[in-house]
């Protein structure tokens, strides 16, 4: 990745306006809600759909309503007289377009972070994170995903790093985090035959009081305050893909199942527990235009949301706050037809998918051909292309899309899409993350704090504030950070590292 000086002024000029609109004068106290007699907690989940617009929580609302009659559990929630909600603005240190490193460092120690960067500015300066200050004070610390665990999101709360993707080093940091509770994916980071200095960090969790699973039976199992689960390479299957798939089905646990393990161990806790639950997928099905993908996973993960609030309502002492660290690929569902009456049959045909684009690419390979594509997309999803759709397809395949020209609908998924969204009439703005404000909803104790628009940066100083805690971290403008950035890409090849910018 460059940086240019037009590009360098551009987002200045993004950081300036995102700095005047703030509304860091305006947010709620929770120190003045304590004050009026309010409980604080004891307990705080924080729940993340990464890259979940609006839309796609609509979608999921929608869908559900019209084949299995009920509305999405989030959907009901929000009806509770227990619930508030509001709406979060995501931006990071250098763009008003965040990824999941700096939305999530956000929330992690309270400061705007450069893209691609874990709690760390771009000269070196680390900034004391969420779990390093909560284990201090005797909290308990878990962190649960679909993806992998050394991932940017649930890193963000406990790690600092100069780049996302140094992953095989932030396994090794986990280690010395102050995180009970590891749940989700990346065992190419932890195995000694797929990392590239052959170091077991399995067993290096294991001397230090970890329960290790590397399965759904074993996961299920164990008992335990510490617990290590890694069930894939990398991210957890899809769950379009686990539900029709016996073997994924066997070995692989659902996130709903990976909270209740993690809430058993964390729940005795004296001095109460932070938790961070990350519904991952729906971003990657966001970034692949993957209507299945990404609903599929919406849904499961409401699935666990459900799990934590029956939790929280029975214990009385847990802040629960559900949100997105940012949304992805801005999926819509469109009118289309006379009175856009095809527009419910569109999103119906959702039912009949039976994977996500990664299946139905393998059953291509190399062979794309207008009838092979044709074959292939009715097999797995249950829709049938006309011969110019798969025609367009192939071309896409072939870097000769008919969108070629269009930067952010010219790759082979966006045309896919783009084609299937001619039946079920949702189309995307991209496959990037987008700037839009997303979705926040909260319960228990403290939940008042949510309401109205709340900056990315200020949850730090909630969840601080309900153990009395006070820390403020160093803060950088972001013509500081250019300077040191353009530097440090000049000692440092980010690219090499993974940084991630503009991909997860």
């Amino acid at each position: 990745m460059k940086i240019s000086r037009r590009s360098l002024i551009g987002a200045s000029a993004a950081g300036l306006a995102s700095s005047a609109l703030g509304l860091s004068g305006l947010q709620p106290s929770f120190e003045r809600a304590r004050k009026k007699g309010a409980k604080n907690p004891k307990n705080i989940i924080f729940c993340v759909v990464d890259g979940m617009a609006i839309q796609t929580m609509s979608m999921a609302n929608q869908y559900q309503q019209m084949v299995l009659g009920h509305p999405s559990y989030w959907a009901s929630l929000l009806n509770q007289d227990y619930v508030t909600s509001g709406l979060e603005e995501t931006s990071s240190l250098n763009s008003l377009v965040t990824d999941s490193a700096a939305a999530s460092s956000s929330w992690g120690s309270g400061r705007h972070i450069w893209n691609g960067m874990l709690n760390i500015y771009p000269d070196g300066t680390e900034l004391r994170t969420l779990v390093s200050l909560m284990h201090e004070q005797g909290v308990r610390c878990g962190l649960v995903t679909t993806t992998a665990i050394t991932d940017a999101t649930p890193a963000g709360f406990a790690i600092s790093s100069i780049s996302r993707g140094l992953e095989d080093e932030i396994a090794e940091k986990y280690l010395k985090s102050g995180v009970d509770v590891l749940l989700g994916g990346g065992t190419s980071h932890f195995a000694p035959e797929k990392r590239k200095d052959g170091k077991d960090m399995f067993a290096e969790f294991a001397k230090v009081g970890f329960a290790v699973s590397r399965s759904r039976d074993e996961l299920l199992a164990k008992k335990g305050k510490k617990l290590l689960g890694l069930f894939s390479d990398g991210s957890i299957p899809y769950t379009v893909d686990r539900n029709n798939t016996p073997e994924i089905k066997r070995d692989v646990p659902t996130l709903a199942e990976m909270v209740t393990a993690a809430l058993e161990a964390l729940k005795d806790s004296p001095k109460g527990f932070l938790l961070q639950l990350e519904g991952g997928r729906v971003d990657h099905g966001g970034h692949a235009n993957d209507l299945a993908a990404l609903l599929y996973d919406q849904m499961a993960f409401e699935e666990a949301l459900k799990v934590v609030v029956d939790f929280a309502l029975k214990d009385g002492e847990t802040l629960v706050i559900v949100t997105a660290d940012h949304a992805t690929g801005g999926p819509s569902l469109n009118g289309a037809g006379k009175e856009y009456i095809e527009s419910t049959g569109g999103l119906k045909l959702l039912s009949g998918m039976k994977s996500s684009y990664g299946p139905l690419q393998a059953d291509l390979g190399n062979t794309f051909t207008r009838g092979n594509v044709q074959d292939a997309v009715e097999a797995r999803l249950g829709i049938k292309l006309s011969g110019e759709e798969a025609e367009a397809i192939v071309a896409a395949k072939k870097n000769d899309s008919p969108l070629k020209s269009a930067q952010f609908l010219a790759p082979l998924g966006m045309t896919l899409a783009a084609m299937l969204g001619n039946h079920t009439k949702v189309t995307w703005t991209s496959g990037n993350h987008t700037s839009d404000h997303v979705l926040v909803t909260a319960l228990g104790p403290g939940s008042e704090q949510v309401a109205g628009v709340t900056k990315n940066v200020h949850f730090f100083d909630l969840m601080l504030a309900t153990k009395g805690i006070k820390w403020s971290n160093p803060t950088m403008t972001f013509e500081d950070a250019s300077r040191h950035y353009e530097k440090l890409q000049s000692e440092v090849n980010l690219e090499a590292s993974s940084l991630g910018y503009g991909t997860l």
